[in-house]
């Protein structure tokens, strides 16, 4: 093994001194310690053989009983050593790996500044560079400075998955403190070095993202600390501010939100494909940044995700929805959390009751829907908490009475009508309250509210009240004009013609100013578009106008894409997710250059 690919550093080293060499120094992978039993591993040898410094032993997968066709993730060393010298020790493994450097040489190692008299070792094997039928063992240090000898109890091999050790809620707030400091770092470092045999949330210091606690996580939380990385708060501007940085946005249409009987209680990327569309990749989301969107909204749909009884939320469901809303905030990109599909008392298609926690916007269900809100907001607010102001919030998608006469087209005068906005009113301070309730970043965070059925029309806008709260932006849904954008009824129409049939748009949005924005209150449309009548060009200057004008107003607006392109249904697609490429090229150049001077 050569000792110039070693450059690993662990230990409770003081960050302020040695931070710089760590950084300039750091390999792919790690090895670190483990307090689990190598018992863990799917394949162990048992050795009891001396390895003295300088020396190796040389080993193959297949004395472990390993197959051909078993992977090797990690290999896990127990040693026990002499430590009554208190001469620091530096374990290593290594493989022959051709084409990863001038050596083609793999290698790995810990170096202990405080060892004990037995531990484990994990390395961790390069993904890249998988490990071959023979590999090595090695002792490295220097003459007279560093332990001479180590024995070697038993060997270890993991094949199979990786243990998932969850998700970050805030990045090296290892303590789960909510805030991250020197306390994190030392209790890091102290598990690391086996002084502890537990974190309060280990997720949150895998700062490398490879599922693993390790020496280059604990250089990163120091060099972050030291930074002052971590926590980042939400800012003081103020809503109205806050809207200019949103360019145009983007929906994940009909996937997290996909909902029906026959799914409601299947793994997670399953109940995200069953309307059709595929798992959701960080490829899609970049394909999404690249077309010219800065906002992805997510439309999630809970309630067949939790359990019946405690409205608990499945921890696998959370975790993909995490998954997803971190492929748009890494990508330094707004982000949009919602309750999407969890508004009915029936399935739509089967009209079989539902049979999981839901909300309806009438006196006669309040209790429960307010139950219901409350559940999802506060077990969403509380795993999000750490991010900042790129993740927005929005309490219900389109809450309306399905089914009733008044669904779509509110009557002031029906008493039905009345208490429904009522109840959505309630419904969203109720979520606003447990959203806040969370404190941390989510103190400050800004929240979207929509009006009954998320409509612009003056009756649904009359009918709203919101919260006093500075952080807040109404929410309308404005598929504008109707026979053009979204009618499939039989009137719609193919064209468009600005001077005779953009008066609607220009109408709706001045109701807005007079509602909201007068008030200091912004809006963002998050759901707009118009259906491919195989009529691009026409469509292009549609979204020309529809974006100017909003643009006009100071409104951000959100396409929905639900990937569908062709057929009798709603045709919103416009990023083709299997082939990662904008369909109607022409349409979205019209898009980008109407916002070129937002964001």
């Amino acid at each position: 093994m050569n000792s110039k690919a070693l450059c690993r550093i662990s230990g409770t080293v003081t960050a302020a001194l040695l931070l710089a060499a760590q950084m300039s120094a750091l390999p792919a992978n790690g090895a670190s310690l483990t307090s689990k039993p190598i018992s863990a591993c799917n394949f162990t040898a048992e050795l009891n053989q001396e390895l003295t410094r300088g020396d190796g032993i040389e080993l193959t997968v297949g004395q472990f009983g390993a197959g051909v066709t078993d992977v090797v993730k990690e290999v896990w060393v127990e040693y026990e050593a002499d430590v009554s010298s208190g001469k620091p020790t530096m374990p290593a493994f290594g493989y022959t790996a051709p084409g990863l450097n001038e050596y083609d040489w793999y290698s790995d190692g810990n170096w202990m500044d405080n060892p004990t008299s037995s531990f484990t070792v994990t390395f961790a094997v390069d993904p890249d560079y998988p490990i071959p039928a023979k590999f090595s063992l090695q002792l490295w240090g220097e003459e007279e400075k560093t332990l001479d000898t180590l024995t070697v109890k038993t060997v270890g091999l993991v094949t199979g998955e990786l243990d998932d050790i969850g998700m970050a809620t805030r990045k090296g707030d290892v303590d789960d403190s909510k805030e991250v400091n020197v306390a994190d770092a030392v209790a890091l470092a102290k598990y690391l070095t086996c002084e502890s045999d537990t974190l309060a949330n280990p997720a949150n210091g895998d700062l490398d993202g490879n599922n693993r606690l390790n020496a280059i996580d604990l250089t990163l939380l120091k060099q972050g600390i030291l930074n002052g990385d971590f926590n980042k708060q939400s800012t003081d501007e103020t809503a109205m501010e806050f809207v200019k940085h949103i360019k145009l946005g983007w929906n994940l249409g009909n996937t997290l939100d996909a909902q029906s009987p026959g799914w409601a209680k299947t793994v997670p990327t399953e109940a995200e494909t069953s309307w059709g569309n595929p798992v959701t990749s960080k490829a899609m989301i970049d394909a999404v940044k690249a077309a010219g969107f800065n906002l992805v909204r997510v439309p999630v749909s809970w309630g067949a995700k939790m359990n019946n009884d405690t409205y608990k939320i499945n921890d696998d469901w959370m975790n993909r929805v995490q998954e997803i809303v971190n492929y748009a905030i890494d990508n330094d990109m707004y982000c949009i959390l919602n309750i999407h599909h969890d508004n009915s008392k029936e399935d739509e298609k089967t009209h079989v009751p539902t049979s999981f926690p839901y909300f309806y916007p009438d006196s006669a269900h309040y209790e429960q829907s307010e139950k219901f809100v409350k559940a999802v907001w506060s077990q969403v607010a509380e795993r999000f908490e750490g991010y900042d102001n790129h993740l927005i919030f929005e309490t219900l998608n389109e809450p309306r009475l399905i089914g009733h006469t008044n669904e779509w087209w509110i009557n002031p005068s029906n008493p039905d009508c009345v208490d429904a906005m009522d109840c959505v009113n309630k419904l969203n301070a109720a979520a606003l309250k447990s959203i806040r309730e969370t404190g941390g970043n989510n103190a400050k965070r800004f929240v979207m509210m929509p009006t009954y059925a998320a409509s612009p029309d003056t009756a649904n806008l009359n009918g709203m009240s919101m919260p006093a709260d500075d952080h807040l932006i109404a929410e309308i849904h404005a598929y504008r004009p109707y026979a053009f954008a979204l009618a499939n009824d039989g009137t719609q129409v193919d064209t468009f013609d600005a001077a005779k049939d953009g008066g609607e748009v220009v109408s709706f949005m001045n109701a807005l100013k007079g509602k909201f924005l007068n008030n200091g209150i912004p809006v963002i449309i998050d759901e707009f578009g118009a259906m491919n009548r195989n009529n691009e060009a026409e469509r292009a200057e549609w979204a020309k106008f529809y974006l100017e004008t909003a643009d006009s107003f100071g409104i951000p607006c959100v396409w929905w894409d639900n990937n569908a392109f062709d057929g009798s249904g709603e045709n919103f697609g416009l990023i083709n997710r299997g082939t990662l490429s904008v369909q109607y090229p022409s349409l979205m150049q019209a898009m980008v250059e109407a916002t070129k001077n937002r964001g």
